[in-house]
């Protein structure tokens, strides 16, 4: 095959990743609504150091590794370097993922994040796809079918519903022996993580970023915690130096100010709640979400016309096949959503 025909088939058949267009306000990719503190850029630049602007500066750095590590212990778990790894967004890190286990059955559950299967058509892997029943995982047809041989990609929030999954979901997917990379991108919204499990379990890997509660999405800096051997495999694999000197930077000054974050988290939880209540006084049909967005089941007709009512009052949101995501915004933001949905349905 020629490289003029590789060019085309990707051409064809790979899907480009494309957001929507930015309006006024832009609901459509889960960022935090706030942005990094001020006074937190100004710690950033004041500590940098411009004798290492010009050099390759480790990724993560051993200042940025002890910071992850602080942050993912708890009281009953103690976090240890050779279990974390970083990447350029949690995305480089499925990519990378999916490049190192593209030869075992990769599985999703849809309705689930779009990007999986998007970076699996990129690098040629093939996808299985079992659909959610309801918002609960349907073990029975998975019964049989999930071994050593296959990986599981599972957002816990859900993207796009923002459900929780049952832990007894989490422990029947890890008994089954299979890979599962459990993205718990909203883990800050949700305060529920397995991380912890990674002892127990050697099958599981967890997935978090910055780009959500720490307002850094511009600086693309995710992170992986597993079992030591897999952490040594990916890096491996890798691209090195793959998380820049400003970004590490920017996520360390956050975690060591995490407090500023962690009470932004909680104004986002209480909108999100309100925003929840809001909508099912309209009679839409909400689901309990756990993150830093809402999701409403809709129609496609009748999504179409209400995704088309919020872009004429310059509001952006997601559009599924199953219905509308729309990321928490400030409360302002949140008031013009809510007066627009109510005049749309």
């Amino acid at each position: 095959m020629s490289f003029k025909a590789v060019i085309e088939r990707i051409g064809k058949n790979v899907e480009a990743y494309q957001s929507e267009v930015r309006s006024p306000i832009y609901l459509a990719l889960n960022e935090n609504p706030y942005p990094f503190p001020e006074e937190l850029i100004r710690q950033c630049f004041e500590s940098i150091d411009p004798s290492k602007v010009n050099l390759y500066v480790d990724s993560p750095s051993k200042e940025f590794l002890k910071e992850l590590v602080d942050y993912l212990s708890t009281d009953s778990w103690r976090a240890r370097e050779e279990q974390i790894s970083v990447g350029n967004g949690a995305d480089e890190i499925i990519y990378v993922l999916l490049l190192m286990f593209k030869d075992l059955s990769i599985y999703v559950f849809p309705p689930t994040y779009s990007c999986y299967e998007i970076f699996a058509n990129a690098l040629g892997v093939k996808v299985n796809k079992v659909p959610l029943r309801g918002e609960r995982i349907d073990t029975k047809t998975l019964k049989g079918l999930l071994n050593e041989d296959c990986v599981v990609f599972l957002p816990n929030p859900n993207n796009p519903t923002g459900h929780l999954f049952e832990e007894e979901e989490i422990f029947w997917l890890l008994k089954t022996k299979a890979l599962l990379i459990l993205d718990e991108a909203y883990f800050e919204f949700s305060g529920k993580t397995f991380a912890p499990l990674i002892e127990q379990f050697q099958n599981l890997a967890i997935l978090r970023t910055f780009s959500k509660a720490f307002s850094l999405a511009s600086q693309r800096i995710g992170y992986i915690v597993a079992n030591p051997s897999l952490i040594d495999a990916y890096n491996r694999v890798r691209l090195p130096y793959n998380v820049s000197y400003l970004g590490q930077t920017f996520a360390t000054i956050a975690l060591r100010n995490k407090r500023i974050f962690q009470e932004r988290v909680r104004k986002i939880i209480e909108e999100r709640e309100r925003l929840k209540n809001a909508l099912r006084s309209m009679g839409l049909k909400v689901n309990d979400s756990k993150a830093n967005f809402v999701f409403v089941y809709l129609e496609r007709e009748r999504t179409e016309r209400v995704y088309r009512a919020l872009l004429k009052r310059g509001i952006t949101v997601r559009k599924t096949e199953f219905g509308l995501r729309m990321a928490v915004g400030q409360p302002k933001q949140n008031d013009l959503l809510i007066e627009t949905l109510e005049g749309s349905l």
